[in-house]
């Protein structure tokens, strides 16, 4: 790469034509010749590498970007004898921090001679200052778009073209804005779309001094005194500055602790003075509230289209049979990737997991000559990146030769006295491979925010690792939080088929490692584990029988044993012969279940995402059946017995909820019982099931009436009732119901379900409540608003009531509450947008430092459903299947309100 204009200038105007040597001041252009007329301009001037062009030259470093190499920042301009003299002994007499200093300290210098001559300096400073920063931010797109593997000259096609990367919409977004983010997940552009936000804002102020300055910082390089560096930024620029843009690359990359101090650093700077603005990227990070936030989409199929096509790779790489991979594409970054592998003839990655070691395949073939000791340095400063979650300080890196080692490798940075890897991702990449030589026995001591920051590497960990490495991480992590845990299966272990690579080991070590992983499920998830239809009722999993297929080398039988009926001390077993399926006997043993699975042999952690799909199949039907039995919550047992007596005595779906005898209820129960003797369960209408110990308990409750809602010898429904005559309804069942009546019933309905989903997840699945979006949050207090449609407005008479649910975490420790609110038109209030209700989240992530990021306030614009037998245990259900399904511990559950 040749020196580029815009560098060439900065270079010779800011050292006034002058060598940069102490004591030298040559002039660097003459004029030679006897006679005026006859002269002849002479360069004599000579442009200086400070880092050698060549890593073989004098002050070569490998580890500085080629891109900046040739950059003004690395050039000094010397007479030719002193240019020999630096470059003597390859530099040795000169080091890098020598000639910076030189070169500062001249052009100090010459911006002082000339205030002192009464020149205009500060303007023209300005201006090249810009300049300098603008060669500077196109050689970070350049070393971006080498690292992923582009050719030099690819990526420098694509740094000059000032529309690949651009983002109209946030320029739009951030108008009238002081603080604004561009949030996108890993490979979605944000970092070169921030880019072009500064470039273009960097060249309106090169033509206008009323601009706004724009000073563009990176995360991984502002060192330890987050202000500092950014006020030693600014002061790079000489006088005053009335209006001050910051351009913040990767406010994530500061980790999940520090992110938050930093968010706190930058209000503090930002209101400091007016004319302040702060334009940040970021991934998806809970300190920031989504007002402040505008998410990249996807690119288009047609930018995707375009994008393969400029660097060389077909417009049919973007139909993926796998609509995982398909999606991901969508990403400028994984775009690249697979443009890279298909021209390389290599297969496209099939994970998210296999992607990001594509990515560091790439860097990692730029790089020769790694030996083991500078992979396990690289291993060891990926292990310090995650656990700070940003630079490591060169101290705790290593002596002063392994740190040139790893400078050497191209893949690490050293500024500032810290040392942070070129892309992010190769923090994460050389963190799983420490996991990988190390293993990580103490995960179980992080706290929440350390095991986020490393889930990327776990996922690479998971996507690669042998088998014995990945069940001790995974085997640790579900019990401390399954819910990441399955995140992690989900995005590193492919859920579709392909042509297999690997062989599967026998039979009976397949159901070994598929006994093991599902114990380590059903273990972690709590006593819900010892519910599910996969479970031996005591919280293992049931006996497991496997038998290879034949005709398909991925291909296993997979049988569950009846544990009753199960005497063996083993909890697994190979299939051998024929299967008795019409006796429903394997091997003489008494069979439950059968399945035929297609498993990803190559990737060794399959057995986590099959009986993951298993625990996820059975959690649905705990579900949708509702058997989450909470005998000591007392709404939950009084819409039980109310629910039961309306079937029992024929009552059910009536609306007026008129009281019932005990005595009907009894002499109802009285029968089944003299009818069904030895019946375990008796189903009603609308499958509804109840259990004989239910109906004798139930029996006994009326004969004692000791529920609140047993008095004067009826059953009372648990809620009040209409107070309405049917004839003065509208079209909505909400009409048998006046205003405060059902205000009421509203008010106790989101009480008791609201009681009910805290029960539950307490009981039963205590361990995931830190990932779950509601009990993440808890305690609660749900602020609700009621609206009825004006009077005379026929449209809105079938659907009832306007309502709204904000959910607004309270102080630890605090009683979970719910205030309902009658107002004039609920779609009119403040808080009726979800812009609203980020307003406080950072004060929330300071209130549940552990729960995930996506738990918090949030709101719902909810149809009412309180009027049937069941109406909070109905709520709480939906709520929390909602929840589980979210964190990939259950399949998608129906919404149901009966």
């Amino acid at each position: 790469m040749a020196i580029r204009d815009v560098d060439r200038k900065l270079l010779w105007g800011r050292s006034g034509n002058e060598c940069a040597f102490p004591g030298c001041w040559q002039e660097l252009t003459v004029d030679l010749g006897a006679e005026p007329a006859l002269q002849k301009a002479v360069v004599l001037g000579e442009e200086a590498h400070i880092v050698a062009r060549e890593d073989e030259g004098p002050r070569g470093d490998p580890g500085v970007p080629l891109a900046d190499r040739n950059a003004y920042d690395n050039l000094i301009l010397l007479c030719p004898t002193h240019h020999t003299l630096v470059d003597k002994d390859h530099g040795s007499d000169f080091p890098v921090d020598a000639l910076l200093a030189m070169k500062r300290a001249h052009e100090a210098a010459v911006v002082q001679r000339r205030v002192l001559h009464g020149s205009a300096a500060n303007e023209p400073t300005r201006r090249e200052a810009l300049l300098a920063d603008l060669s500077t931010s196109r050689g970070r797109l350049v070393s971006r778009w080498i690292a992923v593997g582009l050719d030099p000259e690819q990526a420098e096609e694509l740094a000059d073209d000032s529309t690949v990367g651009l983002f109209p919409e946030f320029e739009q977004f951030h108008a009238g804005r002081r603080f604004a983010v561009l949030t996108g997940d890993f490979g979605s552009g944000k970092t070169v779309a921030l880019e072009r936000e500064y470039q273009a804002s960097a060249l309106r102020a090169i033509d206008n001094a009323d601009e706004p300055l724009p000073v563009h910082l990176s995360a991984k390089r502002t060192g330890p005194d987050f202000l500092r560096a950014l006020n030693e930024q600014i002061t790079r620029f000489p006088g005053a500055h009335s209006e001050v843009t910051i351009f913040l690359d990767g406010l994530d990359e500061f980790g999940a602790g520090r992110s938050a101090e930093i968010v706190d650093d930058l209000q503090t700077w930002l209101y400091s003075a007016p004319g302040r603005k702060v334009l940040a990227s970021s991934r998806p990070d809970n300190n920031l509230r989504a007002h402040d936030c505008l998410s990249l989409p996807a690119l288009s199929g047609t930018e995707l289209g375009d994008l393969l096509e400029r660097v060389g790779a077909p417009r049919d790489l973007a139909w993926h049979p796998n609509p995982e991979i398909r999606d991901a594409l969508h990403r400028p970054l994984f775009a690249l990737i697979a443009a890279d592998c298909r021209k390389a003839g290599s297969q496209v990655p099939n994970s998210r997991g296999s992607f990001l070691a594509a990515l560091v395949e790439r860097a990692l073939n730029r790089t020769s000559g790694l030996g083991s000791d500078t992979q396990a340095l690289l291993a060891r400063l990926g292990r310090l990146t995650l656990d700070v979650g940003g630079g490591v300080p060169a101290g705790e890196v290593g002596t002063s030769e392994e740190q040139a080692r790893l400078v050497q490798t191209r893949l690490v940075v050293h500024r500032n006295r810290m040392f942070t890897f070129a892309l992010p991702v190769l923090g994460q990449y050389f963190g799983g491979q420490y996991v990988l030589d190390n293993g990580l026995p103490e995960l179980v001591q992080f706290s929440p925010q350390r095991r986020d920051r490393w889930r990327d590497a776990l996922t690479l960990v998971v996507s690669s690792g042998s088998w014995e490495r990945v069940t001790a991480l995974l085997c640790d992590l579900t019990t401390v939080d399954p819910g990441l845990a399955a995140w992690i299966i989900d995005k590193a272990v492919p859920s579709y088929e392909r042509e297999p690579v690997a062989t599967l080991p026998e039979a009976l070590e397949c159901a070994r490692r598929l006994s093991v992983t599902l114990d380590a499920w059903l273990a972690g998830i709590g006593r819900a584990g010892t519910l599910l239809s996969c479970s031996d009722g005591t919280g293992r999993g049931v006996p497991i029988g496997v038998g290879s297929d034949a005709g398909h080398s991925t291909g296993l039988h997979v049988v569950f044993a009846d544990p009753a009926c199960y005497d063996r001390n083993e909890r697994f077993f190979e299939v051998v012969g024929p299967s008795d399926l019409e006796r429903g006997e394997v091997n003489g043993v008494r069979i439950t279940s059968f399945y035929w699975a297609n498993m990803l042999s190559d990737m060794l952690a399959w057995p986590w995402r099959l009986t993951l799909s298993w625990v996820k199949k059975s959690m649905k039907v705990l579900l949708e059946s509702r058997a989450f039995l909470l005998p000591g919550n007392l709404a939950a047992c009084q819409e039980r017995a109310w629910s039961l007596s309306r079937l029992l005595t024929g009552q059910s779906g009536r609306l007026g909820h008129l009281p019932i005898p005990l005595v009907d209820v009894i002499s109802s129960i009285d029968e089944i019982l003299r009818l069904a003797p030895n019946a375990d369960q008796v189903q009603f209408q609308r499958n509804t099931v109840a259990l004989r110990t239910e109906l004798v308990e139930l029996r006994d409750q009326c004969a004692e009436q000791c529920l609140p809602t047993m008095r004067d010898e009826k059953i009372y429904r648990p809620y009040p009732v209409p107070d309405r005559p049917p004839h003065a309804a509208s079209r909505s069942i909400s009409g048998l119901y006046s205003r405060e009546v059902l205000t009421d019933l509203v008010r106790h309905v989101y009480s008791d379900a609201l009681s009910i989903y805290e029960d539950i997840v307490t009981e039963y699945l205590s361990p995931v409540q830190r990932t779950l979006r509601l009990g993440g949050a808890l305690p609660v207090r749900f602020a609700c608003k009621i609206s009825w449609p004006p009077v005379g407005d026929s449209r809105r008479l079938d659907i009832g009531p306007m309502f709204s649910r904000i959910v607004l975490p309270l102080p630890s420790g605090s009683a979970s509450q719910v205030d309902v609110t009658q107002v004039d038109d609920v779609s009119a209030e403040s808080d009726y947008w979800p812009e609203w209700i980020d307003s406080d989240e950072v004060d929330f992530r300071r209130l549940r430092p552990k729960s995930a990021a996506w738990s918090g306030r949030s709101v719902a614009h909810e149809t009412l459903w309180v009027f049937k037998d069941t109406p909070a245990t109905a709520l709480a259900y939906n709520w929390l299947s909602r929840d589980i399904s979210a964190v990939g511990l259950s399949d998608s559950v129906r919404t149901s309100f009966e």
